[in-house]
């Protein structure tokens, strides 16, 4: 989450507390829109300091095998 907070307030200008509420809200958005087993590795994924996609795919995460 810390990454996509970076990214907001480098590329957008945001504040660092607007930026990390505007992801929070997000995510709180998108539990109510995905099934249960999406937003849980969604969940997942936003709490690791860096995500790359073999990760992603290692932990079975959104699907993949």
């Amino acid at each position: 989450m810390d990454n996509l907070i970076k990214q907001l307030t480098d590329k957008l200008g945001l504040p660092e507390d607007t930026a990390r509420k505007a992801v929070i809200i997000t995510a709180d958005y998108m539990k109510t829109k995905l099934p249960e087993p999406l937003y849980t590795d969604l969940e997942l994924v936003l709490k690791m300091p860096e995500v790359r996609e073999d990760e992603v795919k290692e932990l079975g995460l959104f699907g993949f095998p």
